[in-house]
């Protein structure tokens, strides 16, 4: 029996409560928020204890596994705490507020010897997934550009970030994943339309050698919308991380010569196909994979340097979209 806590029940916490509650041989033994009637909800529905003082719960519990879901200025000091006590902890993303935060929380982690996933669910929905093996098989080879956009309204649960370290972030990790690498530089714009405090909308061009990238992120969009588009030498995908569908269109063509002599490329219909997904829910398959690692002693799926490189990205745009230029590796 895997012994789990969470901290921080926020809308995230309580998915993260929910979902250990859900799973075979796991025990939500804790949680801790500093809102006593969200301790009380939680207690009455999990029959679990409850502490708004989560230091204390660290040290009254055996606990084998903690989900850390507090404001991200809070990342650093929380992480520092469940790593002085030994815990393997997955942090929802972006790993910290700051890059220097990023690298204490990995550096304590190293020299404790203790597990630290990041929390970039994305990667677990199934539609990526299936999208991660069209690319690493060749169905989708030589990728050229790839556009995503991660838009909707302003979400009042977020307090200190903006648009670019709160969502853009995802997109960032999503693209570092498929191709396997990091960008070589970055050129973003962003403003801020419906809130005077920080950015709620952005653009960011990005250049991973010889892919082009561009990510479109707001908060201002009356609709939700969660798409990412792939162009390949030899074909297209379209995918919906709301519906979990994707769809791939193989090219056809050849190249040949015209009566001329000139180079030509003659292109017929492409053969389209809905790519078989089977549905589930991403947060659920994150932590089982993060409790895979905890229970083998694997690599987690999404590593505290995979998540500090996101986040450097993310920076890497707010200075360049600040200074009003390109910012590079």
């Amino acid at each position: 029996m895997i012994k789990t806590a969470v901290i921080g029940l926020g809308n995230m916490g309580w998915h993260h409560a929910r979902v250990y509650t859900e799973l075979d041989n796991v025990k939500l033994v804790a949680v801790s928020d500093v809102d006593e009637k969200r301790c009380q909800k939680a207690a009455e529905k999990y029959q679990t204890a409850t502490y708004t003082d989560y230091k204390k719960m660290l040290a009254e519990n055996d606990i084998d596994a903690v989900s850390i879901v507090v404001p991200t200025s809070l990342h650093r000091q929380v992480a520092l705490d469940c790593i002085a006590n030994k815990i393997p902890i997955l942090i929802e993303k972006p790993i910290a507020g700051t890059l220097e935060e990023g690298i204490e929380i990995i550096e304590a982690a190293e020299a404790n010897n203790v597990q630290v996933m990041i929390g970039h669910i994305e990667r677990f929905n199934p539609a990526v997934q299936k999208l991660k093996e069209l690319i690493d098989t060749k169905k989708l080879d030589k990728i050229t550009s790839i556009l995503a956009r991660r838009v909707g309204i302003y979400p009042p649960q977020i307090k200190d970030a903006n648009v670019v370290v709160d969502i853009a972030v995802h997109d960032i990790d999503i693209c570092n994943y498929l191709l396997g690498r990091g960008p070589e530089a970055v050129f973003a714009k962003a403003g801020r339309a419906l809130n005077d405090e920080r950015a709620d909308y952005a653009s960011l061009f990005m250049d991973y050698d010889d892919t082009e990238i561009l990510i479109q992120v707001n908060w201002i969009t009356p609709v939700k919308i969660r798409k990412l588009n792939v162009t390949a030498v030899n074909g297209y995908a379209e995918l919906d991380y709301i519906s979990q569908k994707l769809k791939l269109y193989e090219s056809n063509y050849e190249r040949t010569f015209d009566s001329f002599g000139d180079f030509v490329v003659k292109f017929g219909s492409p053969d389209v196909q809905d790519v078989s997904v089977q549905n589930g829910e991403p947060l659920k398959m994150e932590i089982q994979g993060f409790l895979k690692s905890v229970t083998t002693g694997k690599v987690v799926p999404v590593t505290a340097e995979d998540g500090l490189l996101a986040l450097e990205w993310a920076m890497k745009a707010i200075q360049s979209y600040q200074s009003h230029s390109l910012v590079e590796k």
